[in-house]
């Protein structure tokens, strides 16, 4: 399985706003479900937008962590 970083799928922008909604729903409604035309492009392959939601709510977890 190929390892993907946020930046692999998201904007800076889209980021930083992850980061501040924290919780894999609203990342979901608000980011992914809105751009998941140009991020499965991005990673060559159909993606299941609630799966993604919680892997990036999971990455922002292990950021504000290590903060």
């Amino acid at each position: 399985m190929k390892q993907v970083t946020l930046q692999d799928f998201l904007t800076d922008r889209e980021i930083r706003r992850a980061i501040e909604l924290q919780q894999a729903r609203s990342i979901c409604e608000e980011i992914i479900k809105p751009n998941i035309a140009r991020i499965n492009k991005d990673l060559g392959q159909e993606n299941d937008s609630m799966y993604l939601a919680y892997a990036v709510e999971y990455a922002v977890t292990q950021f504000r962590k290590q903060r």
